[in-house]
C-alpha cells in the first residue's frame, strides 16, 4: 500500500547547497516511488500529513560501540554475560533508532552481537521453523553496518587493567602480519561488514597515550589486504599524525577521532580518498563527561586534548577529507545528536553537518544506492522536524516522525 507523506518541507541531502523545498513523498513497498511538487494524494490514500514539517533522510551514527559500558572503573562489564550485554545492546540501538538514526556502523563489538542485532533489525533471524512464529512480530532497530571485535596488538588500546573479561571476547589480541591476517579472517568469517584496528593508544585511558604507534605497517598492511581482497572495507582508531600517515598509505578506508592530525595527514587523507570520523564528543563535551561519572583523571586528559583535537578537524575539513559523523559515546539516544552539534561548533555549516550524517557515511559504507538521501528509489527510511535545522542544527533534537523503509517507527506529529 502507497504512504503519501503530504506538506512536507523537503531537505533531501542530494547536492550541497541544501534548501527546504513543498513536496509531496509517496512511499511504495518500502522505497520512494515520487517527490511531487504539487500532486495530491488520490482519494483514500494512506496519508500522513506533515504541517511544512522538515523531512529529512535518516540520520547515521558511524562511530558506536552498541553494549560497550564506558566509563567501568568498578569493572562490572568485565563480568557481564553474552546475554547481558546483547541486552544493552538491543536497548541502546533501538532507543537510537527511535530519536531518528536509522543507521549505526559498530566499530568493536564483543563476540559480535552487532553481527546478529544486524540480522536481526533486517529480519533475517529467527530462522528454520522459529521464523513461522516471528514474521510478523519482527524487533525495530536501526541498520546496522558491523566490524565485531576490534583488532589490537597484546596489550593495546584499551589493554588498561590486569585481568580480561570473564564471559566475552572484547577484542582479538593478535601480534605479527599472520596473525594479523588470521584475526582479519576470522572477523570476516563472522559475518562483518567492516575490519577495524586499534592502531594507537586512546586519549582518556590510563597506561598509554596517543601518540603511542601500537601497530607496524606490516600488520596494517596485512589487515587492509584481506580486507580489501573480500571487497570490505577497513578502519582504525587513530591518535596521531604518524599512525594515520602509515595507515593511510597501508591502505585504511577510515580514520576515527585523529585527535592530532597535521596537515600533512589531512593531505594525504584527501588524495588517497579515506573518510574522518572525528568523534569531537570525545573531547570537547565535559557536560557529558561529569553526567556520566568518568573518572577525573580521564576526564582531565580528555579536555586538555579538546584544543588540539578541534584543529585537526579544521585541517581536515580544509584539506578537502569527506567527514562523516559518529559519538563514541553511550547511550546512542543522548549523544548521536550532540556530535552533529560540536562539528557545527568547530566550524561546519549545518548544511554539512546534515551531509556528513547522511550522504556521507551512505557512500562510505557503500550503501549511496538505497540510502542517505532523499530520492526515488530509494529506501524509505526518513525522519522528520518541526523546525529547520539548516538555520540551527539543534532542530534535530525534537524529531516528531521515524520511518524506516516506508514504516511508521514513531510519529509526534499530532503532540
Amino acid at each position: 500500500m502507497k504512504l503519501y507523506l503530504t506538506r512536507c518541507s523537503v531537505i533531501d541531502c542530494v547536492g550541497d547547497a541544501l534548501q527546504p523545498f513543498a513536496a509531496t513523498v509517496v512511499i511504495n513497498e518500502g522505497r520512494i516511488e515520487k517527490i511531487d511538487p504539487t500532486g495530491e494524494p488520490p482519494p483514500g490514500a494512506d496519508v500522513l500529513d506533515l504541517g511544512g514539517a522538515y523531512l529529512l533522510p535518516g540520520l547515521w551514527d558511524v562511530h558506536c560501540h552498541p553494549s560497550l559500558m564506558i566509563p567501568d572503573p568498578q569493572r562490572v562489564s568485565y563480568f557481564h554475560t553474552e546475554a547481558e550485554r546483547t541486552l544493552l545492546a538491543v536497548r541502546n540501538t533501538s532507543a537510537a533508532l527511535r530519536v531518528g538514526v536509522t543507521a549505526l556502523r559498530a566499530v568493536s563489538e564483543a563476540n559480535f552481537i552487532d553481527v546478529a542485532l544486524r540480522e536481526t533489525y533486517a529480519n533475517r533471524q529467527p530462522s528454520g521453523l522459529w521464523k513461522k512464529g516471528y514474521d510478523d512480530k519482527r524487533l525495530f532497530g536501526p541498520r546496522l553496518f558491523c566490524a565485531g571485535p576490534a583488532i589490537r596488538i597484546t596489550g593495546g588500546h584499551g589493554a588498561t587493567g590486569r585481568i580480561d573479561t570473564l564471559y566475552l571476547q572484547e577484542f582479538i589480541e593478535a601480534d605479527g602480519p599472520e596473525e594479523i591476517r588470521k584475526a582479519a579472517r576470522r572477523c570476516i568469517k563472522m559475518g562483518v561488514d567492516w575490519l577495524k584496528l586499534f592502531i594507537t593508544g586512546g586519549i582518556a585511558g590510563s597506561r598509554e597515550s596517543m601518540y603511542e604507534v601500537q601497530m607496524s605497517e606490516a600488520e596494517m598492511e596485512a589487515a587492509c589486504e584481506v580486507a580489501h581482497n573480500k571487497g570490505l572495507k577497513i578502519t582504525a582508531h587513530t591518535g596521531c599524525s604518524e599512525a594515520a600517515k602509515i595507515g593511510v598509505r597501508a591502505g585504511l578506508d577510515c580514520i576515527e577521532h585523529g585527535y592530532e592530525l597535521d596537515d600533512e595527514a589531512c593531505e594525504l587523507m584527501a588524495e588517497y580518498g579515506v573518510y574522518y570520523c572525528p568523534t569531537l564528543s570525545v573531547t570537547q563535551d565535559e557536560a557529558y563527561m561529569r553526567r556520566w561519572e568518568w573518572p577525573e583523571y580521564s576526564i582531565q586528559r580528555a579536555l586538555a586534548g579538546a584544543e588540539l583535537h578541534r584543529r585537526s578537524f579544521e585541517r581536515a575539513v580544509r584539506a578537502g577529507v569527506k567527514i562523516v559523523n559518529g559519538a563514541d559515546l553511550n547511550p546512542i539516544a543522548e549523544t548521536a545528536i550532540p556530535e552533529i552539534e560540536w562539528v557545527v561548533k568547530a566550524g561546519f555549516s549545518p548544511a554539512q553537518a546534515l551531509i556528513a550524517s547522511t550522504r556521507n557515511p551512505a557512500e562510505m559504507c557503500g550503501a549511496a544506492d538505497r540510502l542517505g538521501t532523499i530520492e526515488p528509489g530509494k529506501l524509505a527510511d526518513l525522519i522528520a522536524v518541526p523546525q529547520n535545522p539548516l538555520e540551527n542544527i539543534s532542530a534535530l533534537r525534537e524529531v516528531k516522525l521515524v520511518l524506516k523503509e516506508g514504516e511508521v517507527v514513531v510519529n509526534c506529529l499530532d503532540r
